[in-house]
């Protein structure tokens, strides 16, 4: 599951990175969508990342967070922009269908929740 992590971390940082470096439009509602949500899905990547338990919600609020991204061409109207809008919504739609892949991957050996270790009682 780690490489899909990875992957996902590193569109986060590019969508972050992306809000200064590659704003075609100048637009400072576009740098905060990128900044906040490719923050996030960076931050829910590496969460996971170091995380020994499987958390599906994580995974979820990642999906639902690469569907803002894609959609957020036509939410903020830059369109126009051929180029941002095709790799916005092809990163966003991969955010998404990574998010939901970890879902339905869960691993065997995955916890649903923290492991705490048996105490005996003394008789």
């Amino acid at each position: 599951m780690t490489w899909r992590n990875w992957t996902m971390a590193v569109i986060g940082a590019w969508f972050v990175i992306s809000a200064w470096a590659l704003n075609p439009m100048h637009s400072s509602t576009y740098l905060w969508t990128a900044i906040i949500l490719g923050g996030l899905v960076l931050i829910g990547s590496l969460w996971e990342l170091s995380d020994k338990v499987y958390r599906a919600s994580v995974y979820y609020l990642e999906a639902l967070f690469g569907l803002y991204l894609g959609l957020s061409p036509f939410f903020y109207s830059f369109t126009r922009d051929g180029w941002a809008t095709a790799v916005t919504v092809i990163l966003g739609a991969a955010v998404l269908v990574g998010g939901l892949w970890q879902v339905g991957s869960r691993p065997s050996n995955a916890a649903s929740r923290p492991h705490t270790p048996n105490h005996r009682v003394a008789s």
